[in-house]
């Protein structure tokens, strides 16, 4: 990498966390304000930012992986049966229905869905234990990905990019929750 590889790198990393900081105080007015950009919103930000959320370098990694070893079929078969049909369903219904259900949590979504009762609770600890798993098992792949690209990309030993990135990842969200989510997803909108 040259010296404006560089500049640009640290400049973007830079942008990101300082988004994050700039948006802390919307996102500390309360719970709603962190996770649901306070309910203001529209249903397509909430929908792009579900989306967003899912994108990263790794699957990039794998995406690309499948053109080069299969040429236009790797791509197909990713279209198909991939990531990028969650990401359009993502999209398209789940802002629209977060909106309309007015639940935050998924737990909060289950007694919608099913009640109080036996049928509900249970759902809602199905829920946790898969929400549990999901979490620790989508962590891992982050930073697994991101160390391989990162080092390879700065010539350092994976472990320490995929540390850095996930400080970076950390103080981003801890610090602006769905506004600042919800805002990058919609700057980075205007900008196509």
């Amino acid at each position: 990498m040259q010296f404006w590889d560089y500049v640009i790198l640290v400049t973007y990393l830079s942008a990101m966390v300082t988004i994050g900081l700039l948006l802390q105080r919307r996102a500390s007015k309360g719970i709603d304000s962190y996770f649901l950009g306070n309910r203001k919103l529209p249903w397509w930000v909430l929908g792009a930012s579900g989306m967003a959320s899912n994108l990263d370098v790794t699957g990039t990694m794998i995406n690309t992986a499948w053109i080069f070893a299969l040429g236009a079929t790797g791509f197909f078969i990713e279209i198909r049966g991939g990531v990028a049909l969650i990401l359009a369903f993502l999209m398209i219904f789940m802002g629209k229905w977060n909106r309309r259900a007015r639940v935050m949590t998924l737990a909060e979504w289950m007694t919608f869905r099913f009640g109080k009762g036996r049928e509900g609770d249970s759902a809602r600890i199905l829920a946790a234990v898969s929400s549990i798993v999901m979490t620790i098992a989508m962590i891992t792949y982050f930073a697994v990905g991101s160390g391989i690209f990162i080092g390879e990309l700065l010539g350092i030993p994976s472990f320490w990019a995929a540390s850095i990135m996930i400080v970076l990842a950390m103080i981003y969200t801890v610090a602006s929750g769905l506004y600042g989510e919800g805002t990058v997803v919609f700057e980075v909108e205007i900008l196509e």
